[in-house]
């Protein structure tokens, strides 16, 4: 017992809870595969948003670029217009000695404005000639924003250093940056191609850098002319150090485009362009809470979409708990009280799955039905208990009876006693039917009405012509197959009970089967049914009784009632009730078909 105890222990401990055994497959089989694959889809979908914005960014800075050479283009052939129309060296050739030089003044002044105050590209236009020292011509674009403090910044701060690269240009055109000011230089020369006069445009920064505002999330742009920074910034969100420049030309040394992603903050298109014989090097910042806002809006719509994931398997766990766990713990508690032997236990049927609905009725059925079994048995067994109890009273040495019975019957027989002999007869009869040596449970209709005849024959004999008995016998079913020692007990109960032989007693036996199919034995007497006989039928058959204080009769018809319910169910057994008559029918229904397992 301990070995088997041990090895059920171990075999119990081996199996897990359906609970747990459902939470680690739907962790491990949904949730976490479910995550993974949000990482790797977010993982997918930033790489794929990172490459799209790069090359978007590329793209709109490449058009920008393109713009701004244009302007810058513009810019040149504005300038060379100077040189072009020969008008300033015109008024150069004829005013040239002249000591007066107000009307060369004016005459170069109102050319500068006609060719640049309307240029959108220009603040202002500044005309040096070379053998005046001092001398500053110019022209303000007032729709620029342009003021005489640019020209008087010319003179203090540019003048110099545009002269002395004015020194090396002979023909060219470059740009000057001075103090975050840029400049369009070129020189005017004369036929023999020497340099006169040189002119600086200052450009417009706002225009020249406009295009660029329209880059998706731009923040702010720095421009480098040879390593000098041009432009610093519109904003001042972000400082150029010194060691920048150095770090863009790292960055451009096999490229003439790199972007560079930095997470959080900002990340920095640097864009390369070689003209005027000089490098022009663009740097725009952008603005990444604006560039990846879609990014953010998908990262976010994910997470929200895991955050959803957890009570939604929060309502699995607790659905599967509800309508899973909960009845099948029921089911245990109940099947281990069945196992300790509370039979015929019942579980409250509420559920609203039909699963779990049809299961729990099964159990109550099993159940229920299971105890009617037992109780069938148990029944039996005491019905057979007291049936043998009353044979062992009625049968003092049954073997030696029958002998002795055979003996008187054969001394009756030699001295013509035919009278005696057929009682004795009878009686053997009766005798062999109790003793039942086979032991058989059923015998034919026939048997049951040689023995009940039997005991007829020896009441006719007792009463005489105070008794008749007539039977109605279906000759068709002698053969069905009926429990023993049924019909007669209830006769007996007829004889002694029923009838008033003080007069005359009559009784009639009935045996045919019904429309439904079920095999009807009645048993009708002229005797009444009073209201104290109806009462203690109902007595003897529906209630506990003590064996003991009854008499053998009546406990033969309760033990016939008893015998009938448990083999053919609560449809069949024995009634007993009055006719119209006023005569009392005991009625015996049984069905056709002997059950089976009997």
């Amino acid at each position: 017992m301990d070995i088997l105890a041990g090895k059920e222990k171990k075999e119990n401990g081996k199996r897990k809870s359906l609970r747990w055994s459902m939470i680690r497959r739907l962790v491990f089989g949904w949730f976490l595969p479910l995550f993974l694959m949000i990482c790797v889809v977010i993982l997918i979908m930033t790489k794929n948003v990172l490459g799209q914005v790069e090359q978007t960014i590329q793209s709109s800075v490449e058009k920008t670029v393109e713009i701004m050479q244009i302007q810058l283009k513009d810019c040149e052939t504005a300038s060379k217009n100077a040189s072009y129309m020969a008008v300033i060296a015109k008024y150069y050739r004829q005013y040239w000695g002249v000591e007066d030089r107000t009307d060369f003044k004016k005459s170069v002044e109102v050319f500068l404005r006609q060719q640049y105050a309307y240029d959108d590209n220009c603040r202002s236009a500044e005309l040096v000639v070379l053998n005046e020292p001092g001398s500053c011509y110019y022209a303000l674009n007032e729709s620029n924003g342009g003021t005489y403090q640019d020209i008087r910044f010319f003179n203090a701060n540019a003048r110099e250093k545009i002269l002395e690269v004015a020194r090396t240009l002979d023909t060219r055109t470059t740009l000057v940056g001075v103090e975050g000011k840029i400049y369009m230089v070129r020189n005017l020369v004369t036929s023999k191609f020497e340099p006169y006069a040189v002119l600086a445009l200052e450009l417009e920064q706002d225009s020249l850098m406009k295009s660029y505002t329209g880059i998706w999330g731009y923040a702010d742009a720095a421009l480098y002319w040879n390593g000098e920074l041009l432009v610093p910034g519109i904003k001042e969100h972000e400082k150029h150090q010194e060691h920048d420049y150095a770090y863009i030309v790292d960055a451009l040394e096999k490229r003439d485009a790199v972007y560079e992603y930095k997470a959080g903050g900002y990340s920095h298109v640097y864009r390369r362009i070689n003209t005027y014989g000089g490098t022009l090097v663009l740097r725009v910042s952008l603005d990444n809470s604006v560039i990846y806002a879609e990014m953010a809006v998908m990262q976010y719509f994910f997470l929200i979409l895991f955050l959803f994931m957890i009570p939604l398997v929060v309502q699995m766990m607790r659905f599967f708990h509800k309508k899973v766990t909960v009845p099948l713990g029921e089911l245990i508690v109940a099947a281990d009280s069945v196992r300790e032997g509370k039979l015929g236990i019942q579980i409250a049927n509420e559920e609203d799955n039909e699963e779990f609905y049809r299961m729990k009725e099964s159990f109550n059925h099993m159940s229920q039905q299971l105890k009617n079994q037992f109780d069938k048995i148990y029944l039996e067994e005491v019905a057979l208990r007291d049936a043998k109890i009353m044979a062992l009273q009625s049968q003092i040495n049954p073997h030696f009876l029958n002998n002795t019975l055979e003996i008187i019957n054969w001394e009756a027989r030699l001295n013509g006693n035919d009278k005696v002999s057929g009682m004795i007869e009878a009686l053997s009869t009766m005798l062999g039917e109790t003793m039942n040596r086979k032991e058989a449970q059923f015998h034919s209709v026939a048997d049951e009405m040689a023995y009940a005849d039997a005991y007829l024959y020896i009441i006719s004999q007792r009463f005489g012509a105070k008794f008749r008995c007539t039977q109605k016998i279906d000759e068709r079913l002698l053969t069905l197959q009926v429990p023993r020692l049924i019909i007669q007990p209830i006769v007996e109960n007829a004889v002694e009970h029923g009838m008033d032989t003080a007069t005359q007693g009559r009784l009639e036996i009935r045996l045919f089967e019904r429309e439904d199919g079920y095999l009807c034995i009645e048993v009708e007497d002229n005797g009444r049914l009073t209201r104290t006989d109806r009462q203690k039928i109902d007595r003897l058959m529906n209630q506990d009784i003590e064996p003991s204080k009854e008499k053998r009769v009546s406990l033969g018809i309760r033990n016939v009632d008893q015998r009938l319910k448990m083999i053919y169910g609560a449809d069949c057994g024995l009634f007993i009730a009055g006719s119209e008559e006023k005569n009392t029918v005991s009625t015996i229904l049984l069905k056709t078909d002997v059950p089976t397992g009997q």
